[in-house]
């Protein structure tokens, strides 16, 4: 599952799992955990070596605790501060295959699952057998994200939407784009249930049943 910011992502990963029972992983949580840990640690964010380093020192404690799977509050990963972060360590090429590896060891003790992020179809997991990017106009997840988190003003969540729109399209490693194979669901004016029902059938049709 992958998409820019505030597309729906979570929302229908976590219904869809439910649904036909997959285990759930957000890649994104690893570099919040990273970007949370290193501005804890006085590291800067965009400093390759030091955040490698970072990133080594947690996978030999506990690879799930850099998955964000263990530890974490959502609010403090979710902070103004770790979501400026997130970006600059989002472009380190070594860490991000350093975290690719740390996915795909996950993703072999949890074969049946969904995994979210920004370049799971496209570099991650090529060869996964189903693929969906979820977008949508970028006020409409402005507006999305405002009554969910209700934190913010419009215009600076609008703001922010398209700055991590920008990152996540135009960095130079991994960038955002629907995989060649992707199917793609535009949610700007559908429902949850509506989305999620799309989804179910393209899975029904590639043999996956109903939990």
């Amino acid at each position: 599952m992958d998409g820019p910011a505030a597309a729906g992502k979570t929302t229908t990963s976590l219904r869809l799992a439910e649904r036909f029972g997959f285990s759930y992983l957000e890649s994104g949580r690893a570099y919040r955990v990273l970007a949370y840990e290193a501005l804890r640690s006085d590291i800067e964010p965009d400093d390759p070596s030091a955040m490698i380093e970072l990133c080594a020192r947690m996978v030999r404690n506990n690879l799930s605790v850099l998955l964000g799977l263990d530890r974490y509050d959502t609010g403090e990963l979710r902070s103004a501060e770790v979501g400026r972060a997130v970006s600059l360590v989002a472009r380190i090429s070594e860490l991000r295959l350093r975290v690719t590896n740390c996915l795909r060891a996950w993703a072999k003790g949890n074969s049946r699952s969904i995994v979210e992020g920004r370049d799971i179809g496209t570099v991650v997991f090529p060869a996964a057998p189903l693929k969906f990017y979820l977008t949508a106009k970028p006020e409409t997840r402005a507006a999305r994200r405002v009554a969910q988190e209700n934190s913010g003003s419009y215009k600076q969540v609008l703001d922010d939407v398209l700055r991590r729109d920008h990152a996540d399209m135009t960095r130079s490693v991994s960038p955002l784009k629907p995989a060649p194979d992707a199917i793609i669901i535009d949610t700007t004016d559908l429902t949850v249930d509506q989305v999620i029902d799309r989804m179910s059938a393209h899975c029904r049709e590639a043999g996956l049943v109903e939990a």
